[in-house]
This record gives C-alpha cells, sequence and structure tokens, in this order.
C-alpha cells in the first residue's frame, strides 16, 4: 500500500515538474511578441528622443528665452510648462517620465523620474552619463562609463534605481533591438550587406534603413528596405537627410531638394507602399538634424532654425518657439 502511495506521490511530482517546465519554457517563447511597456520608438531613439507620447499628450524639451523647460501639449493643443529641468533622451511609461539631465565634462550627469504633471522629480543614478537612454518593462538601460574605464557601456537597473548592473549588450543596435525584442542578432543579419552604419526600423518582414553616403552632403544619401536577413535590398528614395521614423502604418522621411535650400517630408504607407509629398520647408541650406514622430505630431529640427511642430498630414506647420510664447494666453 505505502509503496502504491509512494508511486502516486512520485507521478504526480513528475507530472507537476513537467507542466511547470512547460509553462516556463512557453512563457520565455512567447514572451517576445505579448505587450511590453517602451518609454520610447526607434524613430525617437534614432532622433535623440527629444519627445513622447503618453495617453495622445505630447512631452517635449524646449528652450523659451533662453531658459530649458519640460512642456506638454495636451488633447487639447494647450501648451503647458510642467517642469524648468532640461535634459536629453526623453522617456515616458506609465505616470512616470525618465531623462538625462545631461552636463557634459561640467560635472556628472543624473538620470531623473518625474510624474507626468512635473512633481516628484529623484534622481535614480548621477554619474558619467551620456549615451541614451532606454525604459522597457519597468528597467532602465543607459550608457555609462565608470571611474577608471575608458569607453561607456550598457547598464541596467530598475525604475525605481536598485539593482545596477552591466549588461553583455553593446552599444548603438542593441538599443534598438531593446525596443524590438521579438528581433535579435541572431535574426537581423547585415553580413552581406553594407548597411551596418544605418537606422533601423523593423516592420513586418522589412526593416527600412538610412543608408549615408561617404559624401559631406546628403545627395548621396539613400532609404532603403530588406528583409530581415538582409537580402533583397530595394531602394525607396534618394536624397534623404534626416533619419527615417516608423509611426502606426507609416514610414516618415526628409528629402533635399534640387535646390539644396528647401527640403520635403514625406510619408510611405506600408501596407499600399504608396508615398505621399505632405509639406515643403525652407532651410536656407541649414540641415536636418531630427525627425520624429509622435501623437499625430511630426517634429523637425533645422540647425540654426530650432524646432518646428506640424500635423501628421502636414498640415499646421508652427515653429515651437512661437507655440511657447502661447502659454498663459
Amino acid at each position: 500500500m505505502n509503496k502504491r502511495n509512494n508511486k502516486s506521490k512520485i507521478k504526480k511530482i513528475l507530472f507537476t515538474v513537467i507542466v511547470l517546465t512547460i509553462g516556463v519554457v512557453g512563457f520565455y517563447l512567447i514572451k517576445p511578441y505579448l505587450p511590453h511597456d517602451y518609454g520610447t520608438t526607434t524613430g525617437n531613439f534614432m532622433n535623440g528622443q527629444a519627445m513622447v507620447e503618453l495617453d495622445g499628450e505630447l512631452y517635449f524639451f524646449a528652450s523659451n528665452d533662453g531658459e530649458d523647460g519640460l512642456y506638454k501639449l495636451d488633447n487639447n493643443s494647450k501648451v503647458i510648462k510642467i517642469s524648468d529641468q532640461g535634459g536629453i533622451y526623453l522617456n515616458g511609461v506609465g505616470d512616470y517620465l525618465y531623462f538625462i539631465d545631461w552636463y557634459g565634462a561640467v560635472k556628472d550627469s543624473q538620470i531623473v523620474k518625474v510624474k507626468r504633471d512635473g512633481s516628484a522629480s529623484q534622481i535614480l543614478f548621477e554619474g558619467d552619463v551620456g549615451s541614451y537612454l532606454v525604459v522597457v518593462d519597468q528597467k532602465i538601460y543607459f550608457g555609462y562609463k565608470p571611474e577608471g574605464d575608458d569607453y561607456l557601456k550598457i547598464y541596467s537597473m530598475t525604475t525605481d534605481g536598485k539593482g545596477l548592473r552591466k549588461t553583455n549588450l553593446w552599444q548603438g543596435s542593441s538599443f534598438q533591438l531593446l525596443l524590438t525584442p521579438q528581433m535579435s542578432d541572431k535574426n537581423v543579419d547585415f553580413s552581406e550587406t553594407d548597411y551596418t552604419r544605418t537606422n533601423m526600423q523593423i516592420r513586418g518582414k522589412y526593416i527600412y534603413l538610412y543608408q549615408l553616403s561617404e559624401a559631406a552632403t546628403h545627395e548621396y544619401d539613400k532609404l532603403y528596405r530588406v528583409k530581415k536577413n538582409g537580402t533583397e535590398a530595394e531602394f525607396l528614395a534618394d536624397r534623404v537627410t534626416a533619419f527615417n521614423v516608423a509611426e502606426d502604418n507609416y514610414l516618415y522621411y526628409t528629402q533635399l531638394n534640387e535646390d539644396a535650400g528647401s527640403v520635403t517630408i514625406s510619408k510611405m504607407n506600408l501596407e499600399t507602399e504608396e508615398h505621399e509629398k505632405l509639406v515643403e520647408i525652407e532651410t536656407n541650406g541649414e540641415d536636418i538634424l531630427w525627425l520624429d514622430v509622435a501623437a499625430d505630431k511630426i517634429c523637425i529640427t533645422i540647425e540654426k532654425m530650432g524646432d518646428y511642430l506640424l500635423n501628421t498630414d502636414g498640415t499646421g506647420l508652427i515653429k515651437v518657439s512661437d507655440l511657447l510664447e502661447q502659454i498663459g494666453n
């Protein structure tokens, strides 16, 4: 009788172990395809992380009359200043914003966490931080160079500033892979291409790539798409002036016009593959530094001219400094 009971117990234990093993393995197999909380997007990441969307509201850094600040453009198109702090690499998850308050060589920089209304500001980390910040699933990934090290490496910690550790990730494309977890170095193969110096936007079965030329101007910079194994490259546009941005069902990009004194912002429907010109902007020959898309808004930064916002249908172009003058009116 005891032997029979023991055998029954052993069977139950084995069954439980098998079920748990299948559950754990299954979770890790489907984990990349489960919903994730991202503090930024791949397009925002490549374009300096100047702005972020939360619940349809746009949060961004800007300078008004020489003073930096963190601002919000709410759902009623009203501009509100929520903090006097300036920063870079803006992320937003849940009720909080995360960014680097960067001081360059003056003193150590800080990783800051603040509520969306500008309250409860916390310094999570202080040190030689200055290369990217990405928040994914309650973890913060950032570039950090400990004292005595020669190079920045990617470290991580929780969103409450605990559990600091060095990761095995490399700079650059690793941050983009963090933002697209179903991808990995194993199934993004660039061994047969020369696209390694480019921005990646991964959508569906394609990777969209901005390829820089060796020339000093943008006349030879091109936009391509390739399959995820790096094959079957397809030319999409030339004279591209900034990193492309994939948002919702569109790919946004800028092109230098023939006179080199203006650029055209266009978008490509990723399903129909149709290209649509949105607006032409005079640049006086200055470079386009950044292009970003969030909360149905496009932000474009022109060297020596500043930041501009417009709607994703090409209407409503306004200089950000003019927008900030509306505060209090």
